[in-house]
């Protein structure tokens, strides 16, 4: 009985593929789903943009202890000024 039912569903699924591919050929459609971005991911977008600036700019520079910055601090900072330039609603995509 369910072999009955699959195959019928399989034969009207195949006639319904032919026609569909005998008229349609010309009219692809491609749709693109947009993905709207949270404010997290955008602030670490913001961040990775800003670290390789700050890594250049922090290059040589010691902290309070005489230790040369670290690139985790470096990274904190960007991530500090990537999530105030968000939002204060600066950052255009």
């Amino acid at each position: 009985m369910t072999q009955d039912v699959i195959g019928n569903w399989v034969e009207k699924a195949r006639s319904a593929a032919a026609t569909t591919a005998s008229t349609d050929d010309s009219s692809v459609q491609v749709i693109k789903r947009i993905v709207p971005q949270n404010k997290g991911s955008l602030i670490m977008e913001v961040a990775e943009k800003i670290r390789p600036f700050l890594i250049n700019m922090f290059d040589g520079v010691r902290d309070e202890n005489g230790m040369l910055l670290q690139p985790a601090r470096v990274r904190g900072i960007a991530l500090n000024v990537a999530q105030s330039i968000v939002n204060q609603g600066e950052y255009q995509n």
